[in-house]
């Protein structure tokens, strides 16, 4: 049955679509019945009597002794949907474990010798946005950590860095979120750069927080950390409240700026050249903060375009 309907507005925003009558009938729908819409990959969508639910995948991971290579399929096969993971190999016990720490809703529920089934237990869908302020969350509060070690010259770097692994998680649960759910295409391409900029950048603070510790204390390093934590929480922001500018990320920005050429002038008065290499290493982890600051920033106009 494949008719032509034209879309027509009904109050001020509200668009509808008429139905066919003899679908209708066939479906023994009546005035009030409820009916289900999916928007599905292709931009397509699917009208239903009942809601379609996801139907999760089994896969099947050869492990060939290569680990590193063994545990990206298994993060693969999880974005993909998969509802069961089950690896083979030798010594695969390890890949389990990880996969089982890094993955939500991930278990092992059985184990033989050259063979270990991962069940995905958590499947119900999640709401993207959520996770995204989730991943935001964790980041913001790592710089607290990052100021504190640049001020000290010392910090809980264990409690730092299972905030990044948390942020890793978060990453790779919202890539499965929108591969396996209803965001439009279009919407999760920019959403998964929105997301992959908050990972690297829960990545460079972590990196920061590593080499800050052999700086000794430097005020002034902790001023540039923060103003680079507010030029990228200041973007976030934004892409919360649908904004292409704003007045405060630009101040941010300016700030960040006159901080950086503190900080260059400090590195210049350095003698000690190892140290003055680890304040360098340091002054580029800030601007690469920075710098995916600018496209979640871009992320915020191109989505504002598309949702035009």
């Amino acid at each position: 049955m494949d008719e032509t309907r034209r879309i027509q507005i009904t109050g001020s925003n509200t668009y509808i679509v008429s139905l066919p009558q003899e679908w209708v009938k066939q479906s023994n729908l009546e005035k009030g019945d409820q009916v289900y819409l999916t928007t599905n990959a292709d931009g397509t969508i699917t009208l239903s009597q009942k809601q379609m639910k996801r139907v999760p995948k089994d896969y099947i991971i050869e492990a060939d002794g290569d680990r590193a290579n063994a545990m990206r399929n298994v993060v693969s096969a999880y974005i993909s949907g998969a509802g069961k993971i089950t690896i083979r190999g030798k010594e695969i016990s390890s890949i389990a474990e990880h996969a089982r720490q890094l993955l939500s809703g991930v278990e092992i529920v059985d184990e033989t010798e050259n063979e270990i089934s991962l069940k995905v237990l958590a499947f119900d869908e999640l709401e993207v946005n959520t996770v995204i302020k989730r991943a935001f969350g964790v980041t913001k509060s790592m710089f607290t950590f990052a100021s504190e070690i640049c001020r000290n010259g010392k910090g809980n770097m264990l409690e730092i860095s299972k905030k990044e692994e948390e942020v890793d998680r978060l990453y790779i649960l919202l890539l499965r979120e929108l591969v396996a759910g209803k965001t439009s295409p279009k919407k999760a391409v920019f959403k998964a750069v929105l997301a992959k900029s908050i990972e690297k950048i829960g990545d460079h603070v972590l990196d920061l927080c590593d080499n800050a510790k052999d700086a000794g204390k430097n005020e002034w390093l902790a001023e540039l950390v923060d103003c680079s934590g507010e030029v990228y929480f200041n973007a976030v922001e934004c892409w919360m409240k649908k904004e292409i500018t704003n007045a405060k990320y630009k101040a941010a920005k300016v700030k960040y700026i006159e901080a950086y050429e503190k900080m260059d002038g400090e590195i210049g008065n350095t003698k000690d050249l190892a140290k003055r290499l680890i304040l360098l290493i340091l002054l580029e982890k800030c601007n690469k903060i920075v710098r995916y600051s600018d496209d979640i920033m871009e992320c915020n106009t191109d989505m504002a375009f598309i949702s035009s």
